[in-house]
């Protein structure tokens, strides 16, 4: 069973009866609230072209949770993000064994750990500059800053990893399955940023070990910040980062 199978599978239990209340697919965040007044976050990921960026066919308001969720299989990165949205105000609301703490004190990197980020996070890049004996960061595409490895030259790297992070948008660009099966020797795999669903049970017999993600405190707040294209910085005051042992 795929990822996204069961991702969609344990996110549908919850949603039978839930409706889209509201939506705003900003353009940093994409943020969903549900019958009941769940809300859930996702990273709007999508390419700059003509003014029309989602076929007239498809519509979110006032549509069906479950439906909507079937956009996790979707070629579309828009209707990824917004189910997976939906998915996370389902999972992340939900009562759960958080482990409180920054992610570093959870993982501890030691001076000869090889750690591998995938999606550049820059507070915890200069936490961990100078504390391990190698640290390397990929990213998509082809203007790579300094420092940044291609996503091609993962295979070479991801294998040696004792500690890797990756970004929760690869839930989205579907690049996720294809990154774990290349991981080798890890201690701890961490799934981190905004759009992670809090969901051990679809983890659990991946190479996932801690999810770190967010939930949403103040609606309100979210909804604001992501209309106005705000990123993560403007969205810390609305939100709890967690923590979740797969």
């Amino acid at each position: 069973m795929s990822l996204y199978t069961r991702l969609f599978e344990a996110a549908r239990s919850l949603a039978r009866g839930k409706l889209i209340e509201r939506l705003i697919i900003g353009l940093g965040y994409t943020a969903v609230e549900l019958t009941g007044g769940r809300v859930g976050l996702a990273y709007t990921l999508f390419e700059a072209g003509c003014c029309t960026y989602l076929p007239r066919e498809i519509s979110f308001h006032g549509k069906p949770a479950d439906l909507v969720l079937k956009g996790l299989f979707s070629s579309h990165p828009l209707e990824v993000g917004v189910a997976l949205a939906v998915a996370n105000a389902l999972f992340n609301s939900r009562d759960l064994p958080i482990v409180s703490g920054d992610v570093l004190e959870l993982v501890r990197p030691q001076p000869e750990d090889e750690v591998a980020m995938v999606g550049f996070f820059e507070p915890l890049y200069r936490k961990l500059s100078g504390r391990v004996k190698n640290l390397w960061v990929f990213e998509k595409g082809e203007r790579l800053g300094p420092g940044l490895l291609s996503e091609a030259e993962m295979p070479e790297f991801l294998p040696r990893a004792s500690l890797v992070w990756i970004t929760s948008v690869t839930l989205i660009n579907q690049t996720l399955e294809d990154i774990l099966s290349r991981i080798g020797r890890a201690r701890e795999v961490v799934l981190l940023g905004p759009s992670t669903p809090l969901a051990p049970e679809v983890f659990s017999d991946l190479p996932v070990s801690l999810l770190s993600g967010v939930r949403v405190r103040e609606a309100e707040g979210v909804f604001r910040a992501v209309a106005e294209a705000k990123g993560f910085p403007a969205l810390k005051a609305f939100v709890e980062k967690v923590n979740l042992r797969v």
